[in-house]
């Protein structure tokens, strides 16, 4: 069995740890806080907190070793990814068992499919996106890198989200919008008409509250 380091020691790592339990494919090897590296040696959820980023970097010099990021910034979350690619570290993609991914679904690098979550045909996910428990992604999605839909998000068909943006639990997005780059969408929304780059909104209809 593989060894996996997930980077991030909170809430969202020990969901990403149990669907790589349950796939039983990856060991978890460890947990990386590069908020709090002082939690080295610290026992969390099943294995033990490695230290902070130099940690991670002693370990994959002695040996290489697949990573994670299992953390919620979407923005952070995209800079590292594309940093440490470029480094030649590898990210698996995690997809739990209890998740649906149909025919034709593309995943890219580092994403995860948390539990009881659907992809359906031709939908295609980017590097590094979360799809956390219960999202559905309909037909012909199109999601991009670093995005994290939240718990029990909905996409009907031929929805687009943009690189980066944050889609809160329980938001419901109609067929065939756009959701733009770097937005943030409050929990609960309804989303019935496109949104451009970089806003926040929320609400039933969703209504932009903030501009750049």
């Amino acid at each position: 069995m593989e060894d996996i380091v997930i980077w991030g020691a909170g809430g969202h790592a020990k969901v990403v740890a149990a669907s790589i339990r349950r796939a039983g494919r990856f060991r978890v090897a460890g947990f990386i806080d590069d908020v709090n590296p002082a939690r080295a040696g610290e026992p969390f959820f099943g294995a033990t907190v490695l230290g902070g980023r130099s940690a991670f970097e002693a370990l994959h010099a002695r040996q290489p070793v697949a990573l994670h990021l299992a953390f919620g910034p979407c923005g952070a979350r995209h800079r590292l990814g594309a940093e440490l690619a470029a480094r030649g570290v590898t990210f698996p993609v995690l997809v739990d068992p209890t998740a649906l991914v149909a025919e034709g679904v593309t995943l890219g690098d580092g994403c995860y499919v948390g539990p009881g979550a659907v992809i359906n045909a031709d939908a295609r996910i980017g590097r590094h996106t979360i799809l956390n428990t219960g999202v559905v992604v309909e037909h012909d999605g199109a999601i991009g890198d670093a995005v994290h839909l939240a718990p029990r998000v909905c996409l009907a068909g031929h929805v687009r989200v943009g690189d980066r943006t944050f889609v809160g639990a329980g938001t419901v997005v109609r067929d065939e919008i756009r959701i733009g780059r770097d937005c943030l969408v409050g929990l609960g929304s309804v989303v019935v008409r496109d949104l451009p780059d970089g806003v926040r909104a929320y609400g039933c209809p969703a209504a932009i509250k903030e501009t750049p």
